[in-house]
C-alpha cells in the first residue's frame, strides 16, 4: 500500500543520531557567535551535506558545483593525513593568528588548534552555511568552540571583517599564517579571492597603525605634557555638545579635487557649519570665507605655518588635540578648545578636569568628522577629501605647501612637477584603488589606512555621510553627490542662531597644574629608583639560575620592590608611553614564550631575560619622563608669570 501524506512525519528530519556532536557544538556557538548560530539553526532545507566514510574511517563528502563537477572536500582515503600536509609548514611558534580560508569538516582547523599557542586566534572564512552545519553535526569541535578563540566570517562584508579583526591587531602583529583549503577554494573562488584582497588591505592598515603608534608615542606624550597649561586653561568641549543638532556640516579638506568646487563654499555662509582642516584655513580666509571651526592635531612644528598669517580678529575656533605642536597655540588669535585626553587627565589627576574626549583620529579630517558628530550635525558633507592622488596631484593648488616649494619654482620646475615628485617619492607604498566612479587611481598606504578608518567610522555613525569631493577614492558608507547638489538638498535654510560663548582662558589654574606635575616628577624619580634596584637582582637571577635558594631570595626582594611599584601604577602607565616599542616587544616575547610551552628552568630563563630587557627599557623611559616633568614645571612657571 502506498504511503499517504499522513504516514510521513516531517518532524523526523530534526531527529539527530544518538552520538551526534551537534547539540554540544551549537550550544557553544550560541555563546560565542549567536548570529551565526541562528543562521545555522534556521537551515531547514536543504539540510547538511551527506557524508561518507573514507578508507581511513574518517568522514568525508563531495559537493557538486554549479557546472556539474564533483569536488571531494577531503580525501576519500586519508583525510587526516591530507590535512596534516596542508598545515605542516606553519610555524606555530611565530604565529598568533591563523586565517583559515575554508572550513570543510574542520580537520585542518583542529590540527592548527592543537599545535598552535594557547593564546592564538583562528579566523575561519567559510561562506557555505551548509558546510558549517555539516561540520558541527559530523565532528566534535566543542573543544575548539569552548576556547572562544574561533572567529567566524561567512559573508563578504569588509566593514564587518575589519571590525572583528581590529581588537586582535596586537596578536596579528606578532605573526599571521594563511591556510588555504584547496577544495573550498575551488568551490568558492570569488569569495576567497575577495577575502584575500581585503586581508592584504587589513595587513597594510595594521602596519601603518603600528608604525604610527611606535613612531609617534614619545612625541605624543611630550607634546601633551608641554601643552598641559593650555589643556587646563581652555574651556571644555562640553559647551559645544549638540550645539548644531540636525544641521548640515561641511568639512573642507585640502585634496586636489577641492579646486573644482571651492568657489561654491562662499554660498554656504550661515547655511552650514563649516569645519576646515588646518591646511585649508588660510585659503578659505583669503576667499572671504570664515569657517566656524578649524582642527589641528599634528605633532610637527612645520604645521605652525598654517596659523602664521591669521587676522587678529578671527572668530574661527581652533579645536585641537593636546598632542598638537605647542607652536600653534601661541599663534592662533581666535578661541581655542582642547579635546579631552587620558594622558593629560592622568598628569593632572588631582584637578579632576574630566574633559570630554573625541575618538582618536589619524588626521585633522578625522578630528573634524568627530567634531561634527559631537556638535550633532546631520548630514556631514565632505569636500576635498580625496584620500589619493586625483589627477596626479597630492594637494589642492593655493595651500601653504606651495610657499615651501616657491624658491624652487621656475619655467623648468612647475607646481605640478613638485606635486608629482611628492607622489613618486612614495613609490614603494603606492597602490591602485577605485575612485568614486570606479576608475583606477593611485593612493599610498597611509592614505589607504585613513580611508579604512573613515569607512569604519561611517559604518557606525548615525549621521548621513555625503561625499561631495567630486573625485578621489570611493568611500563605502558615503553617498556621492556634487557639492552643488548637496548644497541644494541640505543647505537651503539658514542655521539657527547659536551663541558662541568663548570663556576666557583660566590661567589661574596654572599653579594647580604645576603642583600636579611636581607630584608626577616625584613619582617618576621613585619609579626610576625602584627599577634601578630591580635590575641587578634580575641579572643575579639570570647568572645563577641553577642556585634556586639564591634565586628565591632575590625573587622575595623583587616582590617587595614590585609592591612599591604597584602603588605608582597610574604614573607607571604614563612612563610606559615612552616604551611603546619595548612594550610591544615584550608582548611578542610573552606570546612566543607561551607558544614554546616551556616548563621548569627553561621557562624561567626566558622569563628572566624578558624581564631584564623590560626593566632596562623602564629605566630609560622613567629618566625621559622625569626630565620632561622637570621641563614642564619650568614651563608652567613661565606661563604663570606671563599670564
Amino acid at each position: 500500500m502506498a504511503a499517504t501524506t499522513l504516514d510521513i512525519d516531517s518532524s523526523e528530519r530534526f531527529i539527530l543520531p544518538a552520538d551526534s556532536p551537534y547539540l554540544a557544538n551549537i550550544s557553544l556557538l550560541w555563546q560565542s557567535d549567536p548570529k551565526l548560530a541562528e543562521l545555522i539553526e534556521s537551515l531547514d532545507s536543504p539540510g547538511p551535506y551527506t557524508t561518507q566514510e573514507s578508507r581511513a574511517k574518517w568522514p568525508t563528502l563531495s559537493v557538486t558545483t554549479a557546472d556539474g563537477r564533483t569536488v571531494f572536500v577531503h580525501s576519500r582515503y586519508q583525510p587526516i593525513e591530507e590535512s596534516r600536509r596542508l598545515v605542516e609548514t606553519v610555524d606555530a611558534q611565530q604565529t598568533m593568528a591563523y586565517y583559515v580560508l575554508g572550513l570543510g569538516l574542520g580537520y585542518h582547523l583542529e590540527l592548527l588548534f592543537d599545535q598552535g599557542s594557547e593564546e592564538a586566534i583562528f579566523c575561519v572564512f567559510e561562506p557555505d552555511l551548509r558546510m558549517i552545519r555539516t561540520a558541527l553535526e559530523t565532528r566534535d569541535l566543542s573543544r575548539l568552540l569552548a576556547s572562544n578563540r574561533i572567529l567566524w566570517f561567512h559573508t563578504l562584508d569588509k566593514a564587518e571583517m575589519f571590525q572583528q579583526l581590529m581588537p586582535h591587531t596586537a596578536l596579528i602583529s606578532v605573526g599571521v599564517a594563511t591556510i588555504k583549503h584547496p577544495a573550498s577554494q575551488t568551490l568558492h573562488e570569488s569569495f576567497f579571492g575577495q577575502t584575500e584582497i581585503w586581508l592584504d588591505e587589513f595587513a597594510a592598515f595594521v602596519r601603518t597603525n603600528m608604525n604610527t603608534l611606535l613612531g609617534n608615542s614619545t612625541q605624543t606624550a611630550q607634546n601633551i605634557a608641554r601643552n598641559i597649561g593650555w589643556y587646563a586653561a581652555t574651556p571644555s568641549l562640553n559647551r559645544l555638545r549638540d550645539k548644531y543638532r540636525n544641521q548640515p556640516a561641511v568639512i573642507v579638506s585640502a585634496g586636489p579635487s577641492l579646486r573644482k568646487n571651492k568657489h561654491l563654499l562662499a554660498g554656504l555662509k550661515n547655511k552650514a557649519v563649516l569645519i576646515a582642516v588646518q591646511t585649508t584655513l588660510q585659503p578659505l580666509l583669503e576667499m572671504g570665507i570664515e569657517p566656524h571651526f578649524v582642527t589641528s592635531l599634528d605633532y610637527h612644528e612645520i604645521c605652525s605655518r598654517f596659523f602664521e598669517k591669521l587676522p587678529p580678529n578671527i572668530r574661527t575656533e581652533l579645536i585641537a588635540e593636546p598632542k598638537a605642536t605647542c607652536k600653534i597655540f601661541d599663534l592662533a588669535p581666535g578661541p581655542v578648545t582642547l579635546v579631552g585626553n587620558d594622558f593629560a587627565e592622568g598628569l593632572l589627576r588631582e584637578m579632576n578636569l574630566a574633559k570630554p574626549a573625541l575618538p582618536s583620529g589619524a588626521t585633522v579630517a578625522h578630528l573634524a568628522f568627530y567634531l561634527a558628530e559631537f556638535i550633532g550635525c546631520d548630514p556631514i558633507i565632505f569636500v576635498g577629501q580625496d584620500l589619493g592622488f586625483s589627477d596626479g596631484l597630492c594637494y589642492t593648488p593655493g595651500t601653504s605647501y606651495e610657499d615651501v616649494w616657491r624658491p624652487e619654482l621656475s619655467r623648468f620646475c612647475s607646481v605640478e612637477m613638485k606635486q608629482w615628485e611628492q607622489i613618486i617619492r612614495d613609490r614603494p607604498i603606492l597602490r591602485q584603488i577605485p575612485d568614486q566612479d570606479g576608475r583606477p587611481m593611485y593612493t599610498e598606504e597611509r592614505l589607504f589606512a585613513y580611508l579604512h578608518q573613515f569607512e569604519r567610522d561611517f559604518a557606525r555613525s548615525r549621521a548621513r555621510i555625503i561625499d561631495a569631493t567630486e573625485g578621489g577614492a570611493r568611500k563605502r558608507g558615503a553617498r556621492s553627490m556634487t557639492l552643488a547638489e548637496a548644497i541644494q538638498t541640505f543647505c537651503s535654510s539658514p542655521l539657527p542662531s547659536a551663541e558662541f560663548d568663548s570663556p576666557a582662558l583660566q590661567w589661574n589654574l596654572l599653579e594647580q597644574c604645576r603642583q600636579s606635575i611636581s607630584q608626577r616628577l616625584k613619582e617618576s624619580k621613585e619609579i626610576l629608583a625602584i627599577s634601578q634596584d630591580t635590575l641587578p637582582l634580575l641579572e643575579e637571577i639570570r647568572d645563577n639560575i641553577e642556585d634556586q635558594p639564591r634565586v628565591n631570595r632575590n625573587i622575595a626582594r623583587i616582590d617587595q620592590l614590585r609592591a612599591r611599584m604597584d602603588s605608582l601604577g597610574r604614573t607607571y602607565e604614563q612612563v610606559a608611553q615612552f616604551t611603546q616599542e619595548s612594550e610591544l616587544e615584550k608582548f611578542k616575547q610573552d606570546r612566543k614564550l607561551a607558544a614554546l610551552r616551556l616548563t621548569g628552568m627553561d621557562k624561567q630563563k626566558h622569563q628572566v631575560q624578558r624581564d631584564i630587557d623590560n626593566v632596562r627599557a623602564v629605566i630609560a623611559a622613567a629618566g625621559s619622563f622625569r626630565d620632561l616633568m622637570s621641563e614642564v614645571c619650568d614651563r608652567l612657571k613661565q606661563q604663570k608669570e606671563a599670564a
